[in-house]
């Protein structure tokens, strides 16, 4: 929890972590390039519709919470103050903060670039609008913005990374937000030099005017397109790229064996992934079918055969996993232990007692108008480990009765199914944030639903809307605990996705010729590529051999 007063470092010097070398003595220069599953590169540099593609390169955050240490980590604002009754907040921003073209970043950007989201809803990421608190956002000189709340919230601070700051002289002059490509940007991060732009290849140089001297330190960022995971390794292995963030198979023998000197993993705790259910739509709609579906599931199995092992099987019905250890509830745990235990005739009871049965006798379970309950369980296409866990969850399904089929779609398909509540079923991760409260927030706040893939599953309340944001009032622990406590009771309670594992952070590197990376041994930020503001940290450390 952070305290009401959050004050900034000035230290310039905190993303060296452990490595602590001396600015002058680090070598400049240098391209890192990294991989990215989709279909290609376009001309289109607007933070908002390039989904993570520009945060945290191209685009500096105000502030980056460091998860892994605990550590507000201050980029372009230099400070963060909550008034006393937590219903204002006070941002200053560094001095002599300029954009990529060398004209002045100010107040000014940041409080348009704020309300520009209020302009276009698409663009609200966390809410902070359409969740009715935030009253505005004004700029009360060069350097310092101001965010007014009718209610008092500590959390709403943790969204302030999520948003974009962009350049007020270029974007209060476009009419349509969502389609404009920003064809010439201007930015704030370390890489805003446009080299080039193909079709499987994408090239950002060093931002001339950075904020902070000699960084970063490489040159340049180069991203290059694959269909797929099973096309990374094989990248990895020849040198092609240097950075993976993707699931390899049997990464010791396949990846590590080939190159131990330089070729490394590191997998630390992150989401939880769940099977998210439409509980608006008939059979999910009756919470015995809903368990039934959880228990008929051998998380173990799952993760030793499609996952490889790398995940944590997750046994906790209440909504989080391993990256939020220290906040699960124990109690709630072990009370709703059953729900998550692999008992597939217990299943079949559940579902018998819902009036599921074969009245054909094709081995398959029917409605009650005869028709047999058949659901596609959406993944991504080429998102290789999950779909082989997805074929495994159907082959469970099968066991009890259930016909359930596999079905992968492009991200665009996948992300407005999740947003729009359109699939019946669909494997998908949890918030990643500060505190656990935000991934509830995600999961249920009735403001959300549309906005993120957590919220579409059917089960909100404003009991629980009132419940998660008295967690903002407050800054005594205890109480907080409490309110976690309950939401992972009213989690376990009404099943509105089935827990399945612990993900791994996926974070492959090679040294040969790259210094400065995270690890077990220097573990400075959660090594993340599609966080903008973890990459920007991990992006600022880096550097040549």
């Amino acid at each position: 929890m952070h305290s009401r007063k959050v004050l900034a470092s000035l230290v310039c010097g905190l993303m060296l972590g452990a490595n602590a070398a001396v600015a002058d003595e680090i070598k400049q220069g240098g391209t890192l390039t990294v991989p990215i599953i989709g279909t290609g590169f376009v001309d289109n540099f607007n933070p908002y519709t390039t989904k993570d593609l520009l945060h945290g390169v191209m685009f500096e955050p105000l502030l980056v919470f460091n998860n892994m240490t605990g550590k507000t980590e201050y980029r372009l604002a230099e400070s963060v103050e909550y008034s006393d009754d937590l219903k204002s907040i006070t941002v200053k921003l560094r001095d002599g903060l300029k954009w990529s073209d060398g004209s002045p970043l100010t107040a000014i950007d940041v409080a348009f670039s704020f309300n520009m989201t209020k302009d276009a809803p698409a663009f609200d990421q966390k809410g902070i609008w359409s969740g009715g608190n935030l009253t505005s956002v004004t700029a009360k000189d060069a350097t310092t913005v101001v965010f007014d709340l009718k209610k008092p919230d500590s959390t709403f601070i943790w969204s302030l990374p999520a948003y974009h700051v962009v350049p007020e002289k270029v974007w209060s002059k476009v009419e349509d937000l969502t389609t404009f490509t920003n064809p010439s940007p201007i930015g704030s991060g370390p890489m805003t030099t446009i080299k080039y732009v193909k079709s499987q290849q994408m090239e950002l140089c060093r931002n001339p005017h950075y904020y902070i001297e000699n960084r970063p330190y490489l040159d340049c960022l180069t991203y290059r397109s694959y269909n797929d995971n099973s096309q990374i390794q094989p990248a990895l292995m020849k040198g092609e790229i240097e950075w993976g963030s993707n699931f390899i198979a049997d990464i010791d023998n396949t990846f590590v064996a080939a190159d131990p000197k330089n070729n490394h993993y590191w997998y630390p705790a992150n989401d939880a992934i769940h099977l998210y259910v439409n509980t608006k739509e008939k059979p999910f709609d009756d919470l015995k079918v809903r368990k039934a579906l959880s228990m008929a599931l051998d998380r173990e199995a799952i993760v030793d055969i499609a996952a490889y092992g790398y995940p944590t099987p997750n046994f906790n019905a209440g909504g989080i996993g391993e990256l939020y250890s220290t906040h699960i509830s124990q109690g709630v745990t072990d009370k709703y232990k059953a729900l998550t235990q692999y008992n597939p005739d217990k299943a079949k009871q559940l579902l018998d007692a819902a009036g599921y049965k074969d009245l054909n006798g094709d081995g398959f379970r029917d409605m009650s108008d005869g028709k047999t309950i058949e659901f596609d369980i959406e993944v991504v296409n080429g998102w290789t480990d999950w779909i082989q866990v997805v074929q495994m969850v159907t082959e469970y399904y099968e066991e009890i009765g259930i016909k359930a089929n596999v079905k992968t779609v492009d991200w665009a398909v996948y992300d407005k199914s999740l947003k729009d509540s359109e699939y019946k079923m669909s494997i998908n991760w949890s918030m990643v944030a500060t505190n656990p409260i935000l991934a509830y927030q995600e999961y249920f706040s009735t403001s959300r639903i549309g906005k993120t893939w957590h919220a579409g599953h059917g089960v909100n309340s404003p009991d629980i809307d009132n419940l998660i944001d008295s967690f903002g009032k407050t800054k005594v622990p205890a109480e907080q605990k409490k309110i976690l406590d309950e939401l992972q009771v009213f989690t376990a309670e009404n099943l509105p996705f089935i827990p399945l594992f612990s993900n791994p952070t996926w974070f492959q590197y090679n040294s040969s010729k790259i210094a400065g990376w995270p690890s077990e041994e220097n573990p400075y930020v959660q090594p993340v590529w599609y966080d903008g503001g973890k990459r920007v940290l991990i992006l600022n450390n880096l550097h040549l051999k």
